[in-house]
Formats: C-alpha cells, sequence, structure tokens
C-alpha cells in the first residue's frame, strides 16, 4: 500500500480547469473543475481502484477584478494501488469513494470564477461622461467663478463699511522752522537785535492713538449698475457654453461608442471569413492528398487567410485604440476595462428612422443663443463706453477719536473727537477724446454683429441641410450593402457547392470569397458611414442631448 501523506495544489484560474501541479504524474488523480459541474478523473495506464479521501484543511477565493486566484491545502490519505486480485476488498472502501464524490460535487457549486463586467449601454457610456468628463468639470467651476463674480459686483453697490485704529511711538518728534515772532512781539526795548530771523519748534507728543470707522455708499453710479447687467449676462453665456461643450462630449462619445460597435461586427464578420476559408481549406486538403488539387493552390488560399487575420489583428488594435479614446471622453480610469454590448442593427435601423427627422428650429440652436448673448452683450458694452462720460454721486461719513499726550494720563493727555459726512460728485469734463473713441468703437463692433447674425443663421441652416442630406444617402447606402452582403453570401454559397460536386473551379471559389469579404467590408464602413452621419444630424438640429433617453 502506498501513502501519500500531503499534497499542496495551488490553482490559478484563467478558464475552467484545475490543473495539479503534478499533472505528470498519472498516479496522482486530476481534479477538474468545468461547464457548472466537477468531475474527479483517474488516468492509469491499467485498470486499478484508487481509493483516497480529500481533506480541505484551507481555502480561500481572491477576487482582483477580472482574475481569481484559488488555493487549496489538502491531504491525500489512503492512497492505495490494487491489483485485479485484490479487487473482492473493494467493499472496504465504499466510505472512502462516497466522500469523494460528495466533495467533488461540493467543488461544482463553488463560485471559482469573478463576476463578467457588465457591459456599458450607451446611456451608461453618456451619462458617466457628462458627469465625469474633465472639460464639463471645468465647466461647472466656470459656472461657480460667474455666480461669484456677480456677487463681487453686487457687493461694490452695497454700502462699505471701514474700521481703522493706531498706536504711534514718536521716537523723533517733528521739528518745523518758522518766522521768530516772540522776539519781534516783544516790546522795541526788549528785543535782542542779534535773534535769529527763524527759529524752530518741536511738534507732537510722546503718544498718538486713534480709532474711528467709516461708511461710503454709491449714489448714482451707471457704469457698476451696468456692470451688474454684464455680470448676469455673463452667467448666462458660461451656462450656454456648458450646455455647448455637454452637446460636445456626448456627441463624440456617442461616436466613438458606435463605432467601436461597428468594428467589434466587422471582427466577427471576419472570423466568419476565416471560417469559411478553414472549411474551404480542408476541402482542398483533402483533394490535394488525393493528388486532385495542386499545392500551389493550397498555398494560394492559405496566403489569403493570412493576410484576412493580419486584417483582423489590425482591426481588434483599432478597437483598442477606440476604447481608449473612449475612456479618455468619458472620463474612465484607463487601467480599467470597459466592455459594450454587441451591435443590434435592428434597433440601430429603427432609431435612425424614428429620431433622425425631427424639425429645424433656429431659435433652439445653442450656437444661436450664444451669438444672440454675445450681442446683448456688445450692448451693455456700449453702454457702458457711455456711462464713462456721465457723472457720479457718492456718499460718505466717517468718525474717528483721537488720544494724544506724553504718557496715557496726567496732565499732558489729550483726547478729541472727529467727525465728518460728505457728498461727493464727480463729472468728467474733458479726457482727451479718449472716451469718445470708445463710444465709437463699441458702435462699430455691434454693427458687425448684426452682419454676423444672417451668415451664421445661413450656416446653421446649411449644416442641418448637408446633415440630412448624408444620413439619407448613408442610409441607401447601407441598404444597398446589406443586399450586397445578402447576395455575396448567397452566390458564395452556391460556388462552394458547386465546388464540392466539380462543377465550379477552384479560381471562382476563390472570387467568390473575396467578394464576399469586400461585401461585408463595405456594409460595415457603409453602417459606420450611416452612425456618423446620424450623430452629425442629431447634433446640428440641436436635438443630441435626446440620444441620452
Amino acid at each position: 500500500m502506498d501513502i501519500k501523506k500531503e499534497q499542496r495544489i495551488v490553482f490559478n484560474i484563467s478558464g475552467s480547469e484545475l490543473i495539479n501541479k503534478h499533472k505528470d504524474n498519472k498516479n496522482i488523480p486530476r481534479l477538474r473543475v468545468g461547464g457548472g459541474e466537477s468531475l474527479i478523473l483517474i488516468e492509469d495506464d491499467r485498470i486499478t481502484l484508487i481509493n483516497y479521501f480529500i481533506l480541505v484543511i484551507n481555502s480561500s477565493v481572491v477576487f482582483h477584478k477580472n482574475k481569481c486566484t484559488f488555493a487549496l491545502t489538502v491531504s491525500l490519505n489512503d492512497y492505495v494501488n490494487h491489483s485485479n486480485a485484490d479487487s473482492q476488498n473493494n467493499n472496504c472502501h465504499k466510505p472512502s469513494i462516497m466522500k469523494t464524490k460528495i466533495i467533488a460535487l461540493l467543488l461544482g457549486f463553488m463560485p471559482l470564477t469573478a463576476p463578467a463586467q457588465k457591459p456599458f449601454s450607451l446611456k451608461e457610456c453618456l451619462d458617466y461622461a457628462v458627469e465625469h468628463n474633465d472639460k464639463l468639470q471645468k465647466d461647472k467651476l466656470s459656472m461657480e467663478s460667474a455666480i461669484q463674480s456677480k456677487r463681487e459686483i453686487v457687493g461694490a453697490l452695497l454700502p462699505q463699511i471701514n474700521a481703522f485704529s493706531g498706536l504711534n511711538y514718536n521716537i523723533q518728534k517733528t521739528t518745523i522752522a518758522m518766522p521768530n515772532f516772540v522776539n519781534a512781539m516783544m516790546p522795541p526795548a526788549m528785543q535782542d537785535p542779534n535773534a535769529p530771523k527763524y527759529m524752530t519748534v518741536t511738534m507732537g507728543m510722546d503718544y498718538g492713538a486713534n480709532w474711528g470707522g467709516s461708511i461710503s455708499q454709491q449714489i448714482v453710479n451707471f457704469s457698476l449698475f451696468n456692470a451688474l447687467n454684464i455680470a448676469d449676462l455673463s452667467g448666462e453665456m458660461t451656462e450656454i457654453g456648458a450646455k455647448i461643450n455637454t452637446e460636445d462630449v456626448i456627441a463624440q462619445t456617442a461616436g466613438l461608442y458606435y463605432s467601436i460597435q461597428v468594428l467589434t461586427y466587422a471582427v466577427e464578420l471576419f472570423d466568419e471569413s476565416i471560417a469559411l476559408m478553414n472549411r474551404t481549406l480542408q476541402m482542398l486538403e483533402v483533394n490535394k492528398a488525393s493528388g486532385l488539387m495542386r499545392p500551389v493552390d493550397v498555398k494560394q488560399l492559405r496566403v489569403n487567410k493570412i493576410n484576412l487575420e493580419t486584417e483582423k489583428l489590425s482591426m481588434i488594435q483599432a478597437i483598442d485604440i477606440q476604447k481608449n479614446l473612449l475612456k479618455l471622453q468619458m472620463g474612465f480610469p484607463m487601467e480599467e476595462k470597459i466592455e459594450l454590448p454587441p451591435i443590434n442593427i435592428k434597433n440601430m435601423e429603427e432609431e435612425i428612422l424614428t429620431n433622425a427627422l425631427t424639425a429645424f428650429d433656429m431659435s433652439s440652436q445653442l450656437s444661436f443663443k450664444m451669438f444672440k448673448s454675445r450681442q446683448k452683450m456688445l450692448d451693455l458694452q456700449y453702454k457702458a463706453a457711455v456711462y464713462e462720460t456721465l457723472p457720479m454721486l457718492s456718499l460718505s461719513a466717517n468718525y474717528a477719536m483721537n488720544y494724544m499726550g506724553d504718557d496715557f494720563k496726567g496732565e499732558t493727555f489729550h483726547k478729541f473727537p472727529v467727525s465728518a459726512i460728505s457728498l461727493n460728485l464727480r463729472v468728467p469734463i474733458f479726457t482727451g477724446l479718449s472716451k469718445t473713441a470708445g463710444i465709437k468703437k463699441a458702435e462699430i463692433e455691434r454693427q458687425k454683429s448684426l452682419r454676423d447674425e444672417r451668415s451664421l443663421s445661413q450656416s446653421l441652416a446649411m449644416a442641418y441641410g448637408n446633415a440630412l442630406m448624408s444620413l439619407e444617402q448613408s442610409r441607401k447606402t447601407m441598404d444597398s450593402q446589406k443586399r450586397n452582403k445578402e447576395m455575396a453570401q448567397e452566390v458564395f454559397d452556391v460556388i462552394e457547392n458547386n465546388y464540392k460536386e466539380g462543377i465550379s473551379s477552384l479560381s471562382d471559389l476563390l472570387n467568390a470569397n473575396s467578394a464576399l469579404i469586400r461585401s461585408q467590408m463595405n456594409y460595415v464602413n457603409a453602417l459606420n458611414g450611416c452612425m456618423k452621419a446620424y450623430i452629425d444630424l442629431k447634433k446640428s438640429n440641436g436635438t443630441i442631448s435626446e440620444i441620452k433617453k
């Protein structure tokens, strides 16, 4: 009897198979899990009865994103090899076999694979992009900044109240020179003829202190009132700009989303074409073995297959690049994977037919709303230039208490209040004609904007008309290429059957195969072009946000 005390097995789950690290030793049983059930397979070169217990000492399942590591420490006890002569003792090992089957069944219910990532729908991608796109996050900060700018101007219209205080120690007092009036005021007999003409007097005391406050209020200031209107309009323009950027993000995200779906569909078509080539190669290999086919014909088809596989790899690389662009547009972490559902061509066609044709309304265009807001801003800037020439009136008042002395007590200490109320008027009289030039310049900008309005209206209408025509043409092209693909598939099936029966030549089969591949790629390009035209039309008529619904 051969006894194995303990065997440690560590499994890396990348598929559905758990592999023993001693897989080369056929005397060690193998444990496999797959298809929703667990099986214990016993492999040996001869008929033997292997009886063993599995005692699970420790088990753990570690999930990290899409990877899973499962570890078991097991003991293989009572590992017995019996010859055919010992088969009469089988009954004594039935409990061991029963335990083995129970453990194998339990393993079948263990969650050995990490849950698959749920594919992102178009709405989920767009919602994520609107919430996490860096540019849109900056727009939110810009709108908050516009609110604070308005509050700043409103604050200037409110009373301005200030308080002040101070304490001074005069290290060196101020000295002034003045005429010697003391000598001049004395009687002539007492005047000193040698006295200096000027004398110096030291002013001030050792200490000085004061405190007080002031208040001022704008009464008439048209420039400041106009600045408040400018701040309001700036906030509206910032909000419109944020909506424009949101539409751009939605359009770009949707374009990348559909592009990835179409490219994935193209890879599926490549797989179908490669499968067709593999099937054809099998037939050629059979004919080659029978001497009915030249080796060069088989090589030619293999070359075509390799070229097709290379194109498929390029397409897969393009999908990865598009996914990275999509993650960048969405603000999605680059290190994480993102999966999209397969394309639903029928739903896509219904979406194009039912939601694409929307009436064009110029007033609903965000770019047109932005232009009208800019015109209002030019009007306010013109008013600002005019208001610079008007008088301004303000009211102010102040009160202060002053203290001075050689000390803060005693006979040298003095205090006295100071207060005033003033009404201030400022009237511009002559500013070197700069104000007049500013007014004329603002008027010229207003006239230019009137010319631009008509041009913008025509440009938006033209963009909508072009997008509508492009979508209609793309739909016709997609329908045509779809029928062409179906016909190419039918032709290939007929020629393939004829080739099997010896009616069609290999050249006919290869030509039909190439025509089928071209028709499939033409259909993919037409489908991609149709979706781009659909997004352009939704954006041109101002309804791109509806694509989120």
